[in-house]
């Protein structure tokens, strides 16, 4: 087994095993957004009819009936791909948040120590010289 001291295995664990770990992380919640506002299924289906109603034209010519089925189904065609549009774009945007929220996350993660360090010799300086 190889001994290690306590700064290096901590200097290990920081910046490779417990950052690889933040990456991964981060590319869950990504995958797992996509999934869960089904964006490339609702690109696909953008134009379908809201919760797939449609009137039926029925058989036999009606001038009144065929007008009346085929507004309603463009309409059913339009709210559907208002609603779906209106969820991609919450998705997207909680897709763009969560991105730099990672990014930003990551960058904390690989900073605070630097952070901490001049904390300390800061403090430490001002106790020494005033």
């Amino acid at each position: 087994m190889e001994k290690r001291n306590v700064f290096s295995s901590w200097f290990l664990w920081h910046y490779v095993l417990a950052l690889k770990e933040l990456f991964l992380r981060w590319k869950d919640l990504l995958y797992f957004n996509l999934n869960y506002f089904s964006i490339p299924f609702l690109l696909r289906t953008l134009f379908s009819p809201w919760r797939k109603t449609e009137v039926s034209y029925g058989r036999g010519f009606d001038a009144g009936r065929l007008f009346n089925a085929l507004v309603f189904n463009i309409f059913s065609r339009i709210m559907g791909a208002i609603v779906r549009f209106l969820v991609i774009i919450v998705g997207l945007l909680t897709q763009v948040s969560i991105f730099f929220l990672g990014f930003f996350a990551i960058f904390l993660w690989i900073i605070f120590p630097l952070v901490i360090i001049f904390g300390v010799f800061t403090s430490l300086q001002w106790l020494i010289f005033s």
